[in-house]
C-alpha cells in the first residue's frame, strides 16, 4: 500500500461533505442506509437485513483500505457528524480486469441535495489523479434515472459496448 495514496484518500473534505474511511462504529448507519427499501429499489438482492451484514460489509471495505490505502467512504455533511451516505471507489475484478467501481448510496433524507454527484465527481477526480493505471466503471440499472444522471455528472462516459440488459456502463480509462 502506498502511504501517499492512503493520506490523500483517508479523510477528504468536499464543498459540503466529509468523506472518511469506515469503522465498526458505523455499522448501524450502514444498516440504516443499506437496509432502507427506498435505497434498494434498483438492487435485485434487496435491502441489507441485519447488523451482522453491516459489520461484514465494513470488514470487507476495511480490507480494501488495508490493502490499497483507499476504498468506500462513510459520508457526513460538513455541518453534522451523522453518516448520511456511503460512496467512493474500490477495487473489484470485472470482466477479467482489475477496475475501480464507483459507488454512491445515500439516506433518502438527503436526496435531492446533489451529494451523490459531489461524491462521484470527487471520487473520479482523485482516482484519475492518483490511480490512473486503473479504469473506473459505474454500472447502473437502465431504469435508475437519478443514478444515470449522477454517473454522467461524475465525468465518466457511457461505454455502449459494455452495456448489458442489466446495466448501462460508464467508464474512464477503459481501453
Amino acid at each position: 500500500m502506498n502511504a501517499l495514496i492512503k493520506k490523500v484518500f483517508e479523510q477528504v473534505k468536499t464543498e459540503n461533505l466529509i468523506l472518511r474511511k469506515p469503522s465498526e462504529a458505523d455499522a448501524y448507519a450502514v444498516l440504516e442506509i443499506e437496509g432502507d427499501p427506498k435505497t434498494n429499489t434498483y438492487r435485485p438482492s434487496g435491502p441489507m437485513k441485519n447488523i451482522e451484514e453491516a459489520l461484514e460489509k465494513i470488514e470487507l471495505w476495511n480490507k480494501d483500505w488495508i490493502t490499497h490505502g483507499y476504498g468506500y467512504w462513510m459520508i457526513s455533511e460538513r455541518k453534522g457528524s451523522d453518516v448520511i451516505g456511503i460512496g467512493g471507489v474500490r477495487n473489484i475484478n470485472w470482466q477479467g480486469r482489475e477496475v475501480l467501481n464507483l459507488y454512491y448510496r445515500f439516506s433518502p433524507k438527503v436526496w435531492g441535495r446533489g451529494y451523490a454527484a459531489e461524491v462521484a465527481r470527487y471520487s473520479v477526480y482523485l482516482a484519475r489523479e492518483h490511480l490512473s493505471e486503473l479504469p473506473i466503471i459505474s454500472r447502473v440499472r437502465p431504469s435508475n434515472i437519478p443514478s444515470l444522471r449522477v454517473a454522467e455528472k461524475s465525468g465518466l462516459v457511457r461505454h455502449l459496448s459494455l452495456d448489458s440488459a442489466e446495466h448501462i456502463v460508464f467508464t474512464s480509462g477503459w481501453e
